[in-house]
Order: C-alpha cells, then structure tokens, then sequence
C-alpha cells in the first residue's frame, strides 16, 4: 500500500486498515463491534465512504486510538502537496 493519499477519505481509510491490521483484527471483525459488516468496512478501508464524524469516533473507539490519533495516522498518510481550499488550482495570469 503505498504511503500517501490524494484524497481525506482514502487516507482515513488506510488508516483504518493499518491499525486494523496491526491488531490483527479482520475486517469482519470491526464490522461486528461496529455493528456493521465486512463489506461496509473494505468500502471505508477503500476511501468509497465519506465518514460522518461520530462514526469515526465509533471506529477510532473499536480500534483503541483516540479519535485524534486515528486522524493524525491519516493525516501522515495524505500528501503534503495537497493544496489549502483558499488557494487558486491554477496560477492566474
């Protein structure tokens, strides 16, 4: 898996996979605790789902980080070039 993200919703999601894995916990596994499924779990680890904030609390919750920590995992994941929402896309002439 490679190490940076373009997007927030993918980093979160290798985030999620990483300290998935790193417990070795299955995705079925936090699906269940999550009172979820497996499928709902590989569309989060996938960056497919853009996560509300409580359940990214529920999930940090289920994988024993404090929701700061799960967002700091992703935010070492992202890129650095990502460009802050007040700056322009293009250089303007």
């Amino acid at each position: 898996m490679p190490n940076t993200a373009k997007e927030p919703q993918v980093a979160l999601g290798r985030a999620i996979c990483s300290r998935r894995e790193e417990l070795e916990m299955s995705q079925q596994t936090l699906g269940l605790e999550l009172g979820n499924d497996q499928g709902w779990i590989s569309h989060i680890e996938n960056g497919r789902t853009n996560l509300a904030y409580g359940t990214v609390d529920k999930i940090a919750r289920a994988l024993g980080l404090k929701m700061s920590e799960l967002v700091a995992l992703a935010e070492s994941i992202e890129t650095s070039n990502r460009k802050p929402l007040h700056m322009p896309v293009r250089p303007q002439a």
